[in-house]
């Protein structure tokens, strides 16, 4: 079983392949049926180990060339509750609860995505207003350096 699941996780791509069927050639490559695949990622998922197999969308290439992170100053007891309400905006890409380091009184971060600086300043000024924090700091991005996704295989 853990052998053909490593087979399986090798054989899964970077870039899933514009295929009808790209789960029967991650099999093929595998060694293992199509069902054995979509039964894995069904058991990962179930276990909590991968979330989602999903395209990523490159932003910046779909005009969406605007992108802040912003840090928000959440009362303690209540990060679960306004990250999950943050996490509900469609502008954002990302939602973290992270600690305070004792120099940064900010806990939840998220990364908001927008055509123009006033989509991003919008969306920010939405979920102020939705969640009720008015202690935040947005920090723009000037450049990007890397943006890859987790992989798994032979890169050790």
């Amino acid at each position: 079983m853990i052998d053909s699941v490593n087979r399986i996780l090798q054989a899964t791509p970077y870039d899933f392949p514009v295929l009808e069927r790209p789960y029967e050639a991650i099999a093929c490559d595998a060694g293992v049926t199509e069902d054995e695949v979509l039964q894995t990622f069904a058991e990962l998922r179930k276990q909590g180990l991968i979330r989602r197999i999903a395209a990523v969308l490159h932003h910046r290439k779909a005009a969406y060339k605007y992108n802040a992170m912003v840090v928000w100053k959440a009362g303690d007891g209540e990060t679960e509750r306004l990250g999950m309400l943050m996490a509900s905006f469609p502008e954002v890409s990302h939602c973290y609860e992270r600690d305070k380091a004792g120099y940064w009184d900010y806990n939840i971060f998220t990364m908001i995505h927008g055509k123009t600086m006033g989509d991003c300043m919008d969306a920010v000024e939405r979920i102020s207003q939705k969640t009720g924090i008015t202690e935040f700091e947005i920090l723009f991005s000037k450049r990007e350096f890397k943006k890859t996704s987790l992989t798994i295989g032979n890169n050790e």
